[in-house]
């Protein structure tokens, strides 16, 4: 059980690792920015690739995306066709009902969004190698010692 300068200790070390988190997150913004900047994609047509990726197989319709969006008709099959002719997304006949063209995401509109998903700065060597000894045994025991507890609290599925 915890003393009450124990507790004072804990919590002043949690604020300042929380702070410390904080920082750390500011200053990677610029690596997560980077690939939003460098593809040739507006909003609403990342929004469109998005709710695709979670549509599969079947896709959805341009009246649908509309209607989740909140744009008209018009803008929407716009936004659909220039993804079209970028060859992000297709038209295809639904199957059932064959007045009805639905929506797909192709294999390169899947992989722009994946890879702006997977975007994540990475723990770099070239600062660790720079900690002093001592410093890199702290670290380590401590993101183990996270990286367990965060492993005990995660459901089993």
């Amino acid at each position: 059980m915890d003393t009450g300068n124990e507790r004072a200790e804990r919590d002043a070390l949690l604020e300042r690792l929380l702070g410390l988190e904080a920082e750390m997150e500011t200053s990677i913004v610029p690596d997560l920015i980077e690939p939003f900047l460098q593809i040739r994609l507006t909003t609403q047509q990342l929004k469109v690739l998005v709710i695709l990726v979670t549509m599969q197989p079947d896709g959805t319709t341009v009246q649908a995306l509309a209607r989740d969006l909140e744009v008209s008709l018009a803008t929407m099959s716009g936004i659909v066709d220039r993804l079209a002719t970028q060859e992000m997304v297709e038209r295809v006949e639904d199957p059932r009902d064959h007045r009805v063209r639905r929506v797909l995401i192709t294999d390169g509109g899947r992989a722009i969004v994946q890879q702006l998903l997977s975007t994540r700065p990475q723990m770099d060597r070239a600062p660790l190698e720079r900690l002093a000894l001592d410093d890199l045994r702290a670290l380590a025991q401590g993101l183990g010692a996270l990286l367990a507890v965060m492993k005990e609290e995660r459901p089993r599925g």
